[in-house]
């Protein structure tokens, strides 16, 4: 079954919608967005939506009339559970290189709903990347134990999950389902993204983001090096929220103040808001960002963007729409992103 398959079977109702939701980050407010946006183009009425910080839900989302608990309160989560006959995990790239110890209580609680409460378990879009380390394999091993059934989102996540279990098939990330979604409700949320960055001509739209100490990255200093030299218009994006970042966030305020060229924001507006900005502006603008969904948001609406990847997630979305020239975003330097704006602005960085 795909994801589509599933939206419309008319098994959904009653169901928990899970994820990384309600932290701020782009692609998981993304992420929800869109499902919730199908589901209810689906009508599908019953379902609860876990959120990590009930207050910020307003600023990402429209409300679609459905419940939300607040996914910290466990007690509230084990109630909603079982009250509900579904688990739905609503993609994300949760089996790779960001993994973490929630990962793997959440697939805990995913075995312990289907085998000791008798829920079906849903893995829609999901991500188990070979970049993941044992605790993530671990955490994949049991989620692919509890699963009724995973959809996998790329192909090296198939194959990952095949070794599991045969409850799984290959289609996209759920964000794809945007074709399928109604933006022009989305008008409102554009035209506020729109009055905080105007874009008059050619712009280089950047997006950092907070890597592990581990990972060793030189992105964010290839971008400080390449705006130090560039005199063409830069958005430069935080794709989490100030409170999240706050360091990042005083980062690029110090480079608007430094570079009259640069317009910099944090992430906070509705996500289909960026999608339809893109789309708006796509001849205008060209992207540089490592994050998995803002590439398939520029790819979707036909912006160009720079391939690089960070993680095998990445790297296979770019695989799947076409790119084999793959840049490490760990090992970016200035001079890869002098060539693309040269190529962009046709003109002399």
């Amino acid at each position: 079954m795909n994801i589509e398959q599933i939206l419309a079977s008319g098994n959904l109702e009653k169901s928990v919608l899970i994820g990384y939701y309600g932290g701020g980050n782009y692609g998981d407010e993304l992420l929800l967005e869109v499902l919730a946006a199908r589901l209810r183009g689906e009508g599908v009425q019953n379902i609860t939506i876990t959120y990590q910080d009930l207050s910020l839900y307003k600023t990402y989302h429209r409300d679609f009339g459905y419940p939300l608990i607040q996914m910290g309160n466990k007690v509230a989560v084990l109630r909603t559970i079982v009250k509900n006959k579904t688990i739905i995990v609503g993609g994300g790239g949760l089996w790779g290189l960001d993994v973490n110890p929630n990962i793997f209580l959440l697939s805990l609680m995913l075995f312990a709903s289907r085998w000791l409460l008798g829920k079906s378990v849903y893995l829609l879009g999901v991500g188990y990347y070979n970049s993941t380390n044992w605790y993530g394999r671990l955490s994949a091993w049991v989620a692919g134990k509890a699963a009724t059934q995973i959809v996998a989102r790329d192909h090296e996540t198939y194959v990952n999950f095949q070794k599991i279990t045969k409850h799984v098939s290959l289609d996209a990330d759920i964000a794809w389902q945007i074709a399928k979604v109604d933006l022009l409700p989305y008008r409102r949320d554009f035209l506020a993204l729109k009055s905080m960055l105007p874009v008059a001509s050619k712009t280089l739209f950047i997006t950092l983001r907070r890597f592990k100490r581990a990972q060793k990255s030189n992105y964010n200093e290839a971008v400080e090096a390449f705006l130090a030299g560039n005199e063409h218009p830069v958005i430069v994006a935080l794709m989490e929220p100030r409170s999240v970042d706050p360091e990042g966030y005083e980062r690029i305020k110090l480079w608007q103040q430094t570079y009259r060229n640069v317009h910099v924001i944090d992430f906070s507006w509705n996500p289909l808001a960026l999608f339809v900005f893109f789309k708006e502006y796509r001849d205008e603008l060209a992207v540089v960002a490592p994050q998995f969904h803002v590439i398939l948001t520029a790819y979707v609406t036909g912006v160009l963007f720079l391939p690089i990847a960070y993680d095998n997630k990445v790297s296979e979305l770019l695989k799947q729409v076409g790119h084999s020239n793959i840049l490490s975003a760990h090992a970016l330097a200035r001079a890869d992103l002098e060539k693309f704006a040269n190529a962009f602005y046709g003109s002399v960085v």
